[in-house]
């Protein structure tokens, strides 16, 4: 038995998206780059804390695209660990509505 053959389909679209999702994290945004340089050498745990709380919002909406997924594209996922093209902005798409209902 495979490792894949253990996982769910949204655990793989997870690790998929991962690397991405990391990145896109990272991002703060003009004001984020500012509070950074006015709060250098302090503190940094309400960056990781912010940075933990949009990979778990990222996590949301991965496990949710992912149920949009055909069985081939399931099998594609699961024979290469890839997704389909359309996959990474219907991520995005449902981040953003993710943190707009947070708001």
């Amino acid at each position: 038995m495979t490792e894949t053959h253990r996982l769910t389909d949204e655990r793989l679209a997870w690790l998929a998206m991962r690397d991405h999702c990391a990145q896109k994290s990272r991002r703060t945004g003009i004001m984020g780059f500012l509070s950074r340089i006015q709060f250098a050498g302090d503190d940094d745990t309400a960056h990781t804390d912010r940075r933990s709380e949009k990979m778990q919002d990222y996590g949301l909406a991965v496990d949710d695209v992912a149920r949009d997924l055909t069985p081939a594209e399931r099998v594609a996922l699961r024979e290469t660990g890839l997704l389909p093209g359309w996959f990474t902005d219907a991520v995005e798409k449902r981040y953003a509505e993710i943190v707009r209902a947070q708001r």
